[in-house]
């Protein structure tokens, strides 16, 4: 895999080192941008966006020291949100269980908002297909994934009758979306179901 964030890849490779400098700088690098989408897409208050960040950096930490995050295939940003966004919706006692079409989507899609470049060429494709996807897959698609929305709140957001209404559609939209991919990607090298 090509490495795209060598400043991440060179940040990590120094925690793992026990270079401490480098959590610090971790931490106050993107603990006010966190703090601010934190509250804006969340509706928390500064200091529970405070508690999940650092709940996120201790646990980026941990998976650095114990060897769970070797390669980043996202910028190192991106990668914290993430784990701010888990930790901050089991706070609010959202469900953050990924389903194997969720995973898939969230392994190989990487292109939040908080991130302007994807990292590669086959993240930057399947950005491409998003929008080219069309309604309402597009919309629910975004919702889910970057805003962090529940199936009922996206049910509510696109007038369908119910969260069952809504679970369906998305799973049309991910459906779609593989084959999308699959078809930029005949040789099979890019998803093998």
């Amino acid at each position: 895999m090509q490495q795209v964030y060598t400043e991440d890849q060179q940040l990590i490779e120094q925690i793992r080192k026990g270079n401490e400098k480098s959590v610090v700088q971790v931490y106050q690098s993107f603990k006010g941008g966190f703090i601010h989408w934190a509250q804006l897409n969340y509706n928390i208050d500064e200091p529970s966006a405070t508690d999940a960040f650092q709940d996120a950096v201790v646990c980026l930490y941990n998976n650095i020291i114990k060897g769970r995050l070797e390669n980043l295939t996202s910028s190192l940003k991106t990668y914290l949100y993430a784990i701010g966004k888990n930790i901050i919706r089991k706070k609010l006692h959202q469900p953050v269980m990924l389903d194997k079409d969720d995973l898939w989507i969230v392994e190989h899609l990487k292109a939040e908002p908080i991130d302007s470049f994807a990292a590669n060429e086959r993240q930057q494709l399947v950005a491409r297909l998003m929008e080219t996807i069309g309604e309402p897959c597009k919309s629910i698609l975004r919702l889910f994934y970057f805003k962090g929305f529940t199936m009922e709140a996206i049910a509510k957001e696109m007038d369908y009758k119910n969260e069952n209404v809504a679970k369906t559609q998305k799973l049309r939209c991910i459906t779609s979306l593989k084959k999308m991919v699959r078809d930029k990607f005949s040789g099979g090298d890019f998803y093998d179901d």
